[in-house]
This record gives structure tokens, C-alpha cells and sequence, in this order.
């Protein structure tokens, strides 16, 4: 395991091994990225020559240009924003519960086995935008493997809220060591920000 630098990172660290020390199991790895506002831009060929030797390419938008650059400076001041990730991830949790686990009552907490699933923010390297790790335990028998899930996740699922991206699929990979995906997915943690979201994730009680 990678040196803890920060309290905030040592603190979330011990939390989540506590987690899996109370029975938290995840099976699945999975991220996805959000709608960027490039995505409203797409390349268009304006000639067709050999092998594409000195053809012109346009740019072709949805809208008049002008309207476009204030909807572009709109939509990335809202992907860096966490407020709004947090509302995002919200809707998104809601169509997994609804789609996976047959939960459509999300206040009903009485009635349903709610599963515990862990939501990690990250920005990467870049620092461009943030983008989101799931850990999601074991479905049901007949759904729960990586080309069914990825199925399910990048057609029933990515079409039903539009803050996912366009142009990045959402990608599925089996765990084999919770504790190590666990701590990867806390490499982002700061004094200032930490990767895991306390709202929206189901965590056992301590």
C-alpha cells in the first residue's frame, strides 16, 4: 500500500477498511466520464480526397455560435463543479437502483435491501474534469457479468441521464482485491477535497 500524505486521506482510509472489516464486498470496478462541452462540436469533411491528403475539415455545432460559447463556458463551469457532480451522481444512483436491483421507491428504506454502493470523484492528472469510480457489489445471477453489465450500463443505463459522455463508455472490470481498490480510489484524497462522496455512496453502519 501506497504512503498515506495527509490526515484526510489517512482518516478516509481507515473508515473504508473498516467498511470491508463489516462486510462490504465489492465485485465491481466501474467508471464513467461526464458529458464535456466539446462533445456539442463534432468534426465535419468538407472534401474527400485520397487517403484524406489535404482534405478540409469544418466544425459543425448545434445552434448559432455565439449561443454556443456561452453554453460551452456553462456546461464546463458545471463539470468542474461539485455541487452539481453531486446532483448528477444523485439521478445516476437512482437509475442503477432502479435497473439493477429492482428498487423504485429510493425514500423506502424500510422495504428494500439497499446494496452499498461507494462513489469516488476524481480529476486525474489533467485537472480538466472530474470523472467518477463506482464499486458496486454482486446482482442479481443473470446479470451480473462484465459484457452484461457493460451492456446494461452503456445502453439502459448512460441513455437515461444526459450527464454522461457521448463519447466515453462506461467501462466494467471485475475486483479481485477489494482493499487495494479501495485504497486507489483514495490516491486523490486531500485536506481540500476528498474523492469519496459521503452524500451519495450506501455505506454499512458503524
Amino acid at each position: 500500500m501506497k504512503q498515506l500524505r495527509n490526515k484526510e486521506q489517512i482518516d478516509t482510509q481507515s473508515f473504508l477498511e473498516k467498511q470491508l472489516d463489516l462486510g462490504f464486498n465489492p465485485k465491481w470496478f466501474i467508471t464513467y466520464h461526464y458529458k464535456h462541452p466539446s462533445e456539442n462540436v463534432r468534426q465535419l469533411r468538407e472534401t474527400n480526397n485520397l487517403y484524406g491528403y489535404k482534405d478540409r475539415i469544418g466544425f459543425k455545432t448545434y445552434g448559432d455560435m455565439w449561443n454556443q460559447v456561452s453554453s460551452y463556458n456553462n456546461m464546463e463551469r458545471k463539470r468542474n463543479s461539485y455541487d452539481c457532480l453531486i446532483d448528477d451522481t444523485l439521478q445516476i444512483k437512482n437509475v442503477i437502483l432502479k435497473y439493477l436491483f429492482g428498487i423504485k421507491r429510493f425514500n423506502q428504506t424500510w422495504k428494500h435491501n439497499f446494496p452499498n454502493l461507494f462513489f469516488f470523484h476524481e480529476k486525474g492528472k489533467v485537472q480538466l474534469q472530474y470523472h467518477t469510480h463506482l464499486l458496486m457489489p454482486y446482482v442479481s445471477n443473470e446479470l451480473n457479468s462484465v459484457d452484461t453489465l457493460t451492456d446494461i450500463f452503456n445502453t439502459s443505463i448512460r441513455t437515461r441521464r444526459k450527464c454522461f459522455s457521448k463519447w466515453k463508455s462506461i467501462h466494467i472490470r471485475e475486483i479481485d482485491c477489494p482493499s487495494k481498490a479501495l485504497s486507489y480510489l483514495n490516491k486523490e484524497t486531500t485536506q481540500t477535497h476528498n474523492s469519496l462522496d459521503y452524500t451519495n455512496s450506501n455505506f454499512l453502519p458503524v
